[in-house]
């Protein structure tokens, strides 16, 4: 009874087929692959992400450096306006 599929030759209904396990190692080594530049790429992102995380701090700490600098110039501005009382100077009229 060693014949046809029905098991009793010790391979019980597997079908080998010669290089199948080249062809698996291949499929593994592409999807380690694929898994490598995706990981390189989210890494790729993860540091743009923090260059431009650092860039909106540095932006931010600016504009505020900015608004500042902008309101004591309106002040001292409105102070020397109110210095003059209504003398007419050509830069007054001019702003």
């Amino acid at each position: 009874m060693g014949g046809g599929g029905d098991g009793s030759d010790g391979k019980r209904g597997f079908v080998f087929v010669k290089d199948f396990q080249a062809e698996e190692d291949g499929i593994a080594m592409a999807e380690a692959r694929c898994l490598d530049a995706i990981r390189s790429a989210l890494e790729n992102l993860e540091d743009q992400l923090e260059f431009f995380h650092a860039i909106k701090s540095q932006q931010r700490t600016e504009r505020d450096a900015t608004m500042v600098r902008l309101g004591q110039s309106r002040s001292i501005l409105a102070r020397r306006v109110a210095e003059h009382q209504g003398k007419k100077y050509i830069v007054i009229e001019m702003a």
